[in-house]
């Protein structure tokens, strides 16, 4: 983001801004009149879904006197409000096509005309849109004029959502808690953050700064704790234990439990390599021990290269190596057979 807005900030161009619902296409539009020639001049943001169609050409363009019923007085509109900085179109996807038209000869020639008015007004603004729609898409569809998107989209950018960028969770939260936007300067505990970091973030960085406000209130000033989130996050922080309980009780189970008892052992180390297809180094990790000493078993159980299974027959001779190997020390070293060695995974 910050080498888009170096390189898009210094220019006039028209720009189109592509992300999720509360991903930072406002901050990044605010950022780009921060850092550009226009810093000086207006920055002036419209949420174009907010507008009602009958009500939009008066809102872009102003109106005159007499202009319709009780229009007692004149007023400019938001071009001429921005005149010299920046207009930012959000939700530029839900501006009616007629118009689109009026718009689009306005970028092309830099002039407008108020409502009621035949006199043409020069403006310089730079105009940067933002869509959570697909623009191309609405053009095939004919919702959106052709000739306007092209015009538009000289610069694009998709601003990624939270969840794409989870390494900045941190430093974000860090910044809204120490700014003070939360109404209280509250520091989080790391198990507040771990559910946090986790939490997927469908509505982006403006879901987190009012998880963060809500939590920083219950908190009351004092370090921020798991119960302080709001519900959903309370509740995903649930899940999140549970899942991480299941996987810590499913990887303890399939560890090697039965050193010294040769059949248990042999069973053990059978459905290991049943779960695993056969794949002997998959299965030495599912039973937590070296592949060396898994190659020493198998061969003392009479293990046969390419076979997927431990012959379940008699243990007897087998149990007494194993027994033997164990009491050694030497699980890694094989037990004396035809072979040359142990076979390499």
């Amino acid at each position: 983001m910050r080498a888009f807005v170096g390189l898009a900030a210094d220019c006039c161009h028209p720009v189109i801004l592509y992300g999720e619902t509360g991903a930072g296409k406002t901050y990044l539009a605010k950022e780009l009149h921060r850092c550009g020639p226009r810093a000086d001049r207006p920055f002036v943001r419209v949420n174009c879904a907010a507008i009602p169609e009958s009500l939009f050409e008066r809102e872009m363009f102003g109106h005159v006197r007499g202009a319709f019923t009780d229009a007692r007085e004149g007023g400019e509109g938001l071009f001429e409000a921005a005149d010299g900085g920046i207009l930012f179109l959000d939700e530029i996807g839900e501006i009616p096509l007629n118009v689109q038209a009026k718009l689009l000869a306005v970028l092309e020639e830099g002039v407008i005309r108020r409502l009621g008015s035949m006199r043409e007004v020069l403006v310089d603004v730079r105009v940067v849109a933002a869509t959570n729609h697909d623009l191309a898409e609405m053009v095939r569809q004919k919702r959106f004029r052709q000739d306007l998107y092209y015009r538009l989209s000289v610069l694009q950018y998709r601003v990624p959502s939270l969840r794409e960028r989870r390494d900045e969770i941190p430093a974000i939260v860090e910044h809204v808690l120490r700014d003070g936007s939360t109404g209280a300067e509250s520091p989080i505990c790391p198990e507040a953050l771990a559910v946090i970091l986790d939490y997927p973030w469908p509505g982006n960085i403006r879901e987190l700064e009012n998880a963060l406000a809500a939590a920083a209130v219950f908190a009351c000033g004092a370090v921020i704790r798991p119960q302080h989130l709001p519900p959903d996050l309370r509740a995903w922080g649930r899940s999140m234990a549970t899942r991480r309980a299941g996987s810590v009780s499913e990887r303890d189970s399939a560890r090697y439990t039965a050193p010294g008892d040769p059949l248990r052992e042999m069973e053990e180390i059978r459905l290991a390599l049943q779960a695993c297809g056969g794949n002997k180094a998959a299965a030495a990790r599912r039973l937590g021990m070296a592949r060396s000493t898994l190659w020493a078993k198998l061969r003392a159980f009479g293990y046969r290269e390419g076979a997927t299974e431990v012959a379940r027959g008699d243990a007897g001779e087998a149990a007494e190596t194993v027994v033997s190997l164990a009491g050694r020390g030497g699980a890694s070293q094989a037990p004396p057979s035809g072979g040359s060695g142990a076979p390499t995974v």
